[in-house]
């Protein structure tokens, strides 16, 4: 369990670095409105039903190994404090991807390709370029809560 659990994270949030820190800068200084939405819209489409796989395995392994060792105990003390923080973030995750995500994002999505003259789409994807850095730190802080738990 912990193998599948430190290989699923890893891949989720290498992925979730490399839209903040790779795609996001080129749709950025992409010129053309229809480009960027477009270019958006192939990346997020594919990495969110990924990102969607990967968190169901996380989960699935995290709740296992949290029964088995019997660190459900330790949840709501000190000691278990990365923990919750781990348990915390991965719901949101969970929300986001299962439920935000397909709602918010996409209708934004089909409003941008609908109305690209009306809408201002250089600062709808600095907002969200600003929420995946967010996001992503967010990730690295659990990653690093898990890291001083497990050892």
């Amino acid at each position: 369990m912990h193998i599948i659990h430190i290989v699923a994270v890893i891949i989720w949030i290498g992925g979730l670095a490399f839209v903040t820190m790779i795609i996001f800068p080129i749709i950025l200084k992409t010129q053309d409105p229809l480009q960027k939405v477009l270019l958006f819209q192939k990346v997020e489409h594919r990495f969110a039903r990924m990102a969607r796989v990967y968190n169901l395995l996380v989960g699935i392994s995290g709740f296992t190994m949290l029964f088995m060792m019997g660190w459900h105990r330790a949840l709501l003390t000190r000691a278990g404090l990365p923990l919750l923080f781990m348990l915390l973030v991965w719901v949101f995750w969970a929300v986001m991807l299962f439920g935000l995500e397909p709602l918010v994002v996409r209708k934004t999505i089909e409003n941008m390709a609908k109305e690209k003259e009306r809408l201002d789409i250089d600062g709808i994807f600095r907002r969200m370029n600003r929420l995946h850095w967010i996001l992503l730190t967010l990730s690295l802080a659990v990653v690093m809560a898990g890291s001083i738990f497990a050892h």
